[in-house]
């Protein structure tokens, strides 16, 4: 039978997808996209994600007019933002094109978000669990799945909340025990988070990432690259502070793809 890794993409408002544009791209070749909502995998290009209530249920998308605050109190996980570009098409080509393998990517992500919002017993979790089996059920149709990854992308506010390094690393551990246990997650990989708050509370949660995946193999470090791409204008988007354009997103995808396949 066929194989194909399934990675999960999860963490706030830069792998939702916050960019200004949607950038021309092609379909990923050799990479599908999970939608639970239809329990069907689609080739894989932007847009990606889907907006899932709190009950699961289908959501509604953030456009100009969205009043977000009551957004995000309705939903669980969100689609890219806008229908813009996202980071995952670009990391899913990196990756198989580095890899050689098959990839089902599965977007669990939702803007705003601190850790505590996405640990064992809440929404954000439940809502990734339960779309991640989803995703292997249905792979496990037609393939066998060789590896699943976890990727994050997560930080901005607890840096906001002045969450310190120890908090934050323990709050990862107990992720990656729940996605280990839940999903027989491989690796927990680490996009590590750029700056946001632009004083010493970001270097709190950057020194935690950094920190843990020398510490604990079980988390790997695809890319240290958002806090140079901070420094870069067109990386940045123009309109929402300390968000990533859509260059800037596909940059940061595939430096992350491409550190993944090599892992592999």
């Amino acid at each position: 039978m066929k194989q194909a890794d399934i990675i999960i993409f999860g963490g706030q408002s830069n792998m939702q997808g916050q960019s200004e544009t949607l950038l021309p791209g092609s379909v990923v070749k050799n990479a599908f996209e999970y939608k639970f909502l239809t329990d069907t995998a689609v080739p894989l290009a932007d847009p990606v994600g889907e907006n899932i209530l709190c009950d699961k249920k289908e959501g509604y998308p953030i456009e100009k007019d969205t009043k977000l605050q009551k957004w995000l109190n309705d939903h669980a996980l969100g689609a890219a933002c806008y229908g813009n570009t996202n980071l995952v098409p670009s990391f899913c080509r990196a990756y198989t094109e580095k890899s050689g393998n098959t990839a089902l990517a599965v977007h669990c992500a939702k803007g705003s978000t601190t850790i505590a919002q996405w640990l064992k017993g809440t929404d954000g979790y439940e809502a990734l669990i339960t779309k991640a089996r989803s995703a292997v059920r249905f792979i496990e149709k037609e393939y066998t799945v060789r590896k699943v990854f976890f990727v994050w992308l997560q930080g901005e506010s607890d840096a906001i909340e002045g969450n310190g390094k120890e908090y934050y690393k323990q709050k990862l551990c107990e992720l990656n025990e729940s996605l280990k246990k839940d999903l027989s997650t491989d690796r927990f990989c680490i996009i590590r988070v750029g700056r946001f708050t632009n004083d010493e509370r970001d270097d709190e949660i950057i020194n935690a990432q950094s920190e843990i995946c020398r510490e604990n193999s079980d988390f790997l470090m695809l890319t240290e690259e958002a806090v140079e791409l901070n420094k870069i204008s067109e990386f940045m988007n123009p309109y929402v502070g300390g968000h990533y354009s859509a260059r800037g997103l596909e940059r940061l995808g595939r430096l992350s793809g491409e550190a993944l396949g090599k892992e592999v």
